[in-house]
């Protein structure tokens, strides 16, 4: 721990702190894809019953990643 030696306790601090929301927010990823799911049900409009082959980029990238969010939150 050379950072100790130098008098960078914040730096290392900081490293300690940013390294356990890290750890957290991977052992709670399942509970955070399921709150980002429910929160993109709210805000992002559905696409049921649409033709997928006529959705313009933007709309095929919503989709895409309203997909990611739901597979990562099973």
């Amino acid at each position: 721990m050379i950072l100790l030696g130098t008098g960078y306790s914040k730096d290392v601090i900081l490293i300690v702190l940013l390294l356990s929301l890290l750890l957290a927010l991977l052992i709670n990823r399942r509970v955070l894809f399921k709150i980002l799911a429910k929160v993109n049900k709210l805000i992002i409009p559905t696409m049921l019953h649409k033709d997928l082959s006529r959705l313009n980029k933007l709309d095929r990238l919503v989709i895409a990643y309203r997909y990611w969010v739901t597979k990562n939150s099973l």
